[in-house]
Formats: C-alpha cells, sequence, structure tokens
C-alpha cells in the first residue's frame, strides 16, 4: 500500500525497506517530496497545534494498576478543567463506560483519552493515557498516525512478517499499548531506515532526513504519553519504549555535518534500542506469549 510523503510533526512517511530487527517471537486479560516515493509506507499524523510527542504512559502511574486510577470527580467525558492536564474520572466510571470484554479500558480519542484519576484514600493523581495512542498529554491529539491504512500495514509487519509460523491475537485483543507501538515504533522504523540513507549517501540535506530527525526529537518530549499499563507484560514494554526514545533523542540532538562520528555511534544505539523494543512487542503480541519470553530471555 502506498502512503504519502513526509515525517513532519503531524505527516510522516517512510520507504518499507529491509527489516531493522529479527524479531523473535490467546487473548491477554486486563491485569493492572524527499522521501522515498518507493515502497513508502507512512502515517500521516492526526493534526493538532499544539502536537508535541512521545513521552512513555502516565505522570505518575502505578503501571502495575489494571489501568488507571480512581476520583472524586464524576465529569468523564467532559472539557478538562483549564490548567490541568486531563479529565477527572473515577477508576469505576472508566471500567463501566469503557472496559471491554478483555477488561480493558479503551477511551476513544475523541473523548478525552488523557484522564487525572485519583487513588481511593489517597491524595495522589495519577495521569493516564487510555486510549490506543501515543498523544500529547496537554491535547489527547496522537503524535502519529492513526489511521486504518497504518495498522492495515503496521500490524501485520510486527507479527506475521517477523514470525510467520507463530500465532497471534488479534488487534481487538492487543492492549492499547501494544497498540500504540504498532503505529509509533512502524514510523520509527522508517525514519531510521531514512537516516541510514542519509547516513550512506552523507547527505543531510533532504528532508526525508530533517523530517526524521523532527519525529525522533518530538517522539522524545515529556508531553508525549504512551498509554497506561494495563497488562503485566506492558510494564516491560514500557521501560524498553522509554530507552529508545532515550537513544533518539540524543540522536536528534546531534549536527552529522559537525560530528559525523558521534551521529553513527548515537545512530547505532537508536537502532538497537529500537530493535529491543520491536523484537519484544513481536513476541508480546503471539498467543504463546508466556513461553517465546522464556526462550528468548530465560526465566
Amino acid at each position: 500500500m502506498k502512503w504519502d510523503h513526509r515525517i513532519k510533526m503531524f505527516t510522516a512517511i517512510f520507504s518499507l525497506a529491509a527489516i531493522l530487527t529479527a524479531c523473535g517471537g490467546g487473548a491477554k486479560e486486563a491485569t493492572t517530496k524527499e522521501s522515498a516515493q518507493d515502497a513508502g509506507t507512512v502515517a500521516t499524523a492526526t493534526n493538532g497545534s499544539d502536537t508535541s510527542t512521545a513521552d512513555t504512559s502516565a505522570s505518575d502511574t502505578n503501571a502495575e494498576d489494571s489501568a488507571g486510577t480512581s476520583s472524586t470527580s464524576d465529569t468523564a467525558g467532559s472539557s478538562p478543567e483549564e490548567g490541568k492536564i486531563g479529565v477527572d474520572s473515577t477508576l469505576e466510571e472508566l471500567k463501566q463506560k469503557y472496559a471491554d470484554k478483555l477488561g480493558y479500558i479503551r477511551v476513544p480519542l475523541n473523548d478525552h483519552p488523557v484522564r487525572r484519576v485519583s487513588e481511593e484514600g489517597s491524595k495522589n493523581i495519577n495521569i493516564a493515557n487510555y486510549s490506543d495512542a501515543v498523544v500529547n498529554m496537554n491535547t489527547g491529539i496522537p503524535i502519529h498516525s492513526d489511521s486504518q491504512r497504518l495498522i492495515d500495514d503496521a500490524f501485520p509487519f510486527f507479527t506475521t512478517v517477523q514470525a510467520p509460523d507463530v500465532s497471534y491475537v488479534s488487534w481487538e485483543e492487543a492492549t492499547n499499548l501494544e497498540r500504540a507501538m504498532v503505529k509509533t515504533l512502524f514510523i520509527s522504523r522508517q525514519a531510521l531506515l531514512l537516516t541510514e540513507d542519509a547516513m550512506k549517501n552523507k547527505d543531510y540535506t533532504s528532508q526525508s532526513f530533517k523530517d526524521s530527525m523532527v519525529f525522533f526529537k518530538n517522539a522524545a518530549e515529556f508531553d508525549s504519553m504512551a498509554p497506561v499499563a494495563q497488562h503485566t507484560y506492558d510494564i516491560t514494554l514500557t521501560k524498553l519504549y522509554d530507552k529508545a526514545r532515550e537513544s533518539w533523542a540524543k540522536l536528534a540532538a546531534i549536527d552529522p555535518e559537525q560530528d559525523e562520528a558521534a551521529f553513527a555511534e548515537k545512530y547505532t544505539e537508536a537502532r538497537t534500542e529500537a530493535n529491543n523494543v520491536m523484537g519484544l512487542l513481536n513476541i508480546l503480541l503471539s498467543t504463546n506469549e508466556e513461553e517465546r519470553l522464556e526462550q528468548t530471555y530465560g526465566k
């Protein structure tokens, strides 16, 4: 499937070239124009005037919780109060209104996915993203494309393309975080491939390279928030995603024309961290993830 081009803050495009990673690896229940026109695969990220990019699940979120927290205000679905991040909600409200048959809380992007959830008997308030996309915590707008076209290309890529003999869960069975990683990592992979092309050609002036660096920089911003962990394995996935984001920030901070060696070193780190999280994602999307996790990482 062809895509339009460019990885800008709101628009991204990449070439579907050789795989960056050799990934190893039943439904889970909730518990806690210079980009190549060739074989292009990319995502047009959702527009939004204040769309920064990529932090992890939640600010001060207990990742081991089923998903979120409890609160006092019965304002689910209303607009966030001025000066506050997210909409006040109780955990019970979220479960009753948004939980699916697997127990995952899935808040639509058009219904304020970022929620302020307080813990019962505690003054702590956790801010968590309950959508299946990485969003700007202030606006609730995705930092990446959320189109069905992206999902149709990216989900098979991280499953059957990597390990065709393995059985996988359906898109409907994947956790919010797994879905968000499918979208975000697919785009980041293409950006790494474009970066590699720029390094080989020693051409750092192309729009595709510049857009790739903008994506990585935005993806490492604090304001970006991945979905809150709602499954035990989501916690590990979040940690690896954070490491990848940190490496993207370091890569984007270097001017390759000023220090090509340092840039190449950070590119290698970014590629390695991306491979790690992509490999884990493939395993977690399989129906025998526990067995494959043990085979890959040991007990």
